[in-house]
């Protein structure tokens, strides 16, 4: 699937288009709320009319409601979310400065390829490569194989090599390279291409909404006010 397939896959998904429309609605109701001071005092439907006696609860009902809707739309995303990655980082192998093939090697070459150092008409298929990030500042780069398991019978896997084990082709410099072109990678892959932003806007704008509800609510205020009694303010001006 491409990008052009993966867009209108998002597009043409019903369920996951009202779970999305939903997440955002309740998060911008519950932000405008609590930044605004705004205040839902009734509600009109077809039958009857409801007014709200308490307003406080109303918030944390939102609130209750932007966790709800935020579960329900990572349940219909995660099939999007897996694909947004293959998506990103074959842009980011695709790159040459990343990865290629060596033809006076044959050997893997480029940023990525160097760290692997694998052999072109081995047993590894070089052609196409997997990247994966194992941890914080931890990468590894993988190739399809063989081999036969304990039936005698072959099966094919991945085998991955360690990005953060250093050679004489691969330096911890190489490395810091490799992170600097991977972080443009994905700041393009936000600013240049929809589909992570419309993937990942309602997460952004939920967690938004929570963080204000919190900052705003919950937090004790820092400085009690207490209110001026203007006798003694007369009191203290007739005295001076």
């Amino acid at each position: 699937m491409n990008a052009d397939e993966y867009r209108r896959a998002m597009d043409d998904d019903k369920g996951f288009q009202s779970k999305r429309k939903a997440l955002v609605f309740v998060s911008l109701l519950l932000l405008a709320l609590v930044l605004s001071g705004a205040q839902i005092k009734e509600a009109n439907t077809f039958l009857f009319k409801i007014e709200f006696a308490n307003h406080a609860g109303l918030k944390y009902l939102l609130v209750a409601a932007v966790i709800v809707c935020t579960l329900r739309y990572y349940s219909y995303s995660e099939k999007y979310n897996n694909h947004l990655f293959s998506l990103w980082v074959g842009r980011f192998l695709g790159d040459y400065n990343v990865y290629h093939l060596d033809p006076e090697g044959p050997v893997t070459s480029g940023l990525a390829g160097r760290g692997a150092d694998v052999y072109a008409g081995g047993d590894y298929d070089v052609d196409y490569p997997v990247y994966k990030k194992t941890g914080i500042f931890k990468r590894a780069i993988g190739f399809e194989t063989s081999g036969s398991d304990e039936y005698g019978k072959e099966v094919y896997y991945t085998r991955y090599f360690d990005l953060n084990v250093y050679t004489e082709r691969w330096s911890k410099r190489d490395f810091l390279k490799l992170l600097w072109v991977e972080f443009k990678c994905r700041a393009e892959a936000w600013l240049r291409y929809r589909e992570t932003l419309d993937l990942a806007s309602p997460y952004l704008l939920a967690v938004s909404s929570l963080l204000a509800f919190v900052l705003c609510f919950a937090l004790p205020p820092s400085v009690e006010e207490k209110p001026i009694k203007f006798a003694e303010v007369r009191t203290e001006v007739a005295r001076s």
